[in-house]
């Protein structure tokens, strides 16, 4: 039971919620947001339930003043269904949760319960590879490209949000949900992962939703759909991207209501489930370009996770492919006993488009067919065993003027250049695009923002 400060301007609604969170035994201020920030500067209390829009002080300022008067205080926003980009920027803001109105009963005591539950004293975030190693073994490598990843799958773990992870195809998107799933209070109930790019359009909406018996031709029974095999547990959306607009208006709807249509059925059924989604495209661009639903997409993106190419992260290639070997080896009764040094000096150097599955696939093909011994570079495929050759540039050096030029002012023109190529070449993406030029990213986003020739796109 806690002390909680309700800041909302619809009396209607401060009501109805103060009389539900008393009734659960919490004590509760319900106040306006002027009234709310004048209280959290006086007072304590254990939480802040706050809107987002209201007058006279907003629900940012709300999580403001708490950063600076009640910094460990934990506040969950709340917003309609039309401010969903409101709620996401809330999250970064440091909202623990957040409610989308209208809401149920149940999603508000859930969600109060899980920020009031007891912790010990001045908890520290976890290590995120002892995180790693406790929820998701499954996720080898300690590179320093997989850190910060590691550290956001343990923060958003055991919150009821929707993740949207993103990636290059191979990369391990799912094992990310997996670990999610598997570091969530639902750990216990069902992971239901659906290739929506693998469903045939006219199965799809039976497949995710289910059907009665007679809602179609060749319906002679009834079919339980994926996201009620993924009930009170979590189901993943991969390729996201590759979803009919018509189906989307559903899904939408379903995480709006919590409410489940079957195909040919009228009665809705209710369904608590947890969606996470994994997408390759850029979904951003697929909105601007209509394929893909705005509303649909700021419900999804609440928590972005962008999965690392594996050439961004190096130092994991010897370890998975040891990895890999030893499982080939027991799965195929082949007795390949390593790796020579020179052969995998050349699996380092080869930059990997298809990311870990192409690594997982030819250590395979090569433990199946090498047998025993020592893999060494001629048994690798010849685009890994050969190096790309250095062909010569298409424009020449240009020579020094005899009267002289502005060095500065070519040497920017050629990083204009390359930038521009770089970022044409890998679609905007600017994680690929830093890749290719051998930048940081951070240092790529900054010479953008110092160019006027560049402008940085939106991805």
């Amino acid at each position: 039971m806690g002390r909680i400060l309700l800041c909302d301007d619809e009396d209607s609604l401060c009501r109805s919620l103060g009389r539900i969170l008393r009734s659960a035994g919490h004590d509760v201020v319900a106040v306006d947001g002027p009234g709310g920030y004048a209280r959290l500067r006086q007072e304590r209390f254990d939480l802040i339930l706050t809107d987002i829009r209201m007058p006279g002080v907003n629900g940012f300022e709300i999580l403001a003043a708490a950063r600076t008067h009640a910094p460990g205080t934990p506040v969950i926003a709340m917003s309609g269904s039309a401010e969903i980009p409101d709620a996401v920027k809330a999250m970064h803001a440091g909202a623990r949760d957040f409610l989308i109105k209208p809401f149920e009963i149940k999603a508000l005591e859930e969600s109060v319960a899980n920020v009031l539950k007891p912790s010990t004293p001045e908890v520290t975030p976890p290590d995120p590879i002892v995180w790693r190693d406790h929820n998701a073994p499954w996720m080898l490598g300690n590179d320093p490209a997989m850190v910060p990843v590691f550290s956001l799958l343990s923060q958003v773990a055991d919150t009821r949000c929707t993740v949207l992870i993103t990636g290059e195809s191979g990369t391990g998107k799912e094992l990310a949900a997996r670990s999610l799933h598997a570091g969530s209070a639902r750990a216990s109930k069902p992971f239901v992962a659906v290739n929506c790019a693998a469903i045939p359009p006219s199965l799809v909406e039976s497949e995710l939703f289910g059907h009665v018996k007679g809602a179609f031709t060749g319906a002679t029974t009834s079919r339980v759909g994926r996201f009620a095999q993924a009930d009170r547990g979590t189901i993943f959306l991969d390729e996201i991207g590759e979803m009919e607009m018509g189906v989307q208006a559903k899904l939408l709807r379903l995480i709006q209501d919590g409410e489940l249509f079957p195909v040919g059925e009228e009665t809705a059924q209710k369904i608590d489930v947890r969606i996470l989604a994994a997408t390759n495209r850029n979904l951003e661009r697929e909105v601007a370009a209509t394929r893909f639903r705005a509303d649909l997409y700021w419900r999804l993106n609440v928590i972005p996770v962008e999965m690392p190419s594996l050439r961004a992260r190096p130092t994991d290639i010897t370890r998975l492919a040891e990895h890999f070997l030893t499982r080939a080896n027991e799965r195929h009764r082949r007795q390949v006993t390593g790796l020579d040094p020179q052969t995998m000096a050349a699996l380092r150097g080869y930059p990997w488009p298809g990311n870990i599955r192409e690594l997982e696939n030819v250590i395979e093909r090569l433990v199946i067919v090498k047998g025993s011994g020592t893999l060494m570079p001629a048994d690798l495929p010849p685009a890994i065993r050969t190096p790309r050759e250095v062909t010569p540039s298409a424009s020449p050096l240009p020579e020094l003027p005899t009267n002289g030029t502005d060095l500065r002012a070519m040497l920017e023109a050629v990083e204009e250049r390359m930038i521009g190529e770089a970022l044409e070449r890998t679609g905007g993406n600017k994680n690929r695009a830093a890749e290719l030029l051998g930048l940081n990213r951070t240092t790529l986003v900054e010479k953008l923002r110092r160019k006027r020739g560049v402008t940085p796109p939106q991805i």
